[in-house]
């Protein structure tokens, strides 16, 4: 992809990288698709509720959703487009029974289709064809140096939570050591590997300042309590 090697270089994963990861993703189920069936699930269960409290105009709309749902865990192709649609459908069919408060609903559940909808990782489970360039950035994403990745979040959980910061400085200090952006695939996340170090570090002076200030300070006055 955007590369040409001799067939022996290119059978190597080290090598055409992208392709194996594309490969490796083709047609296998993703968060997204995990999110749909437990949202799936809670749509039962509001079909349920809606039987019980006779709520009957509700009942086609929410099976329809969970019809949707199950197609979309299984892969259907048609369901990807139909998890867009159905928010709008429902939307206009609710507002006209519930009101605007409906139609707010909807809007937010509209905005989470489309994001699905549009996700690379989806749509390699969708089996549907992706960009190298959008492969290269779900790479980065999933692959490329997660110490570094994981570093940079522990630092900022380093911020509120002092217990994080050992693992902030050490998955900083082994990320970085792992950079090295001539390797094949190149491994990079500098600056995150830097960031989680330098956040781990503030962490530990501001918590040190914090924590071992009242300590100090009682010391002092003990020391100090007996003098004229």
């Amino acid at each position: 992809m955007g590369e040409l090697f001799c067939a022996t270089c290119a059978a190597r994963p080290e090598v055409n990288y992208l392709e194996v990861f594309r490969q490796e993703r083709w047609g296998q189920r993703d968060a997204n698709a995990w999110t749909v069936a437990g949202g799936t699930l809670l749509l039962v269960g509001l079909a349920a509720l809606a039987v019980y409290l006779e709520e009957w105009r509700l009942v086609p709309l929410l099976l329809g959703a969970v019809g949707v749902g199950v197609a979309f865990f299984l892969g259907e192709w048609w369901a990807r487009p139909g998890l867009v649609l159905t928010p709008v459908v429902g939307g206009l069919w609710a507002t006209s029974l519930y009101g605007p408060g409906a139609a707010v609903v909807a809007f937010l559940m509209f905005i989470s289709s489309l994001q699905i909808f549009l996700d690379a990782r989806t749509r390699l489970f969708f089996c549907e064809q992706v960009s190298e360039k959008e492969l290269r950035r779900l790479w980065n994403l999933q692959v490329n140096n997660p110490l570094a990745r994981h570093a940079l979040s522990a630092g900022v959980a380093s911020v509120a939570f002092p217990v994080m910061v050992p693992l902030a400085l050490v998955l900083g200090v082994l990320g970085l050591r792992a950079v090295d952006a001539n390797a094949r695939p190149p491994i990079g996340r500098r600056g995150q590997a830097l960031a989680g170090i330098a956040l781990g570090m503030g962490a530990l002076a501001l918590w040190g300042l914090v924590l071992w200030r009242p300590v100090v300070q009682a010391g002092f006055d003990r020391l100090f309590s007996d003098w004229p």
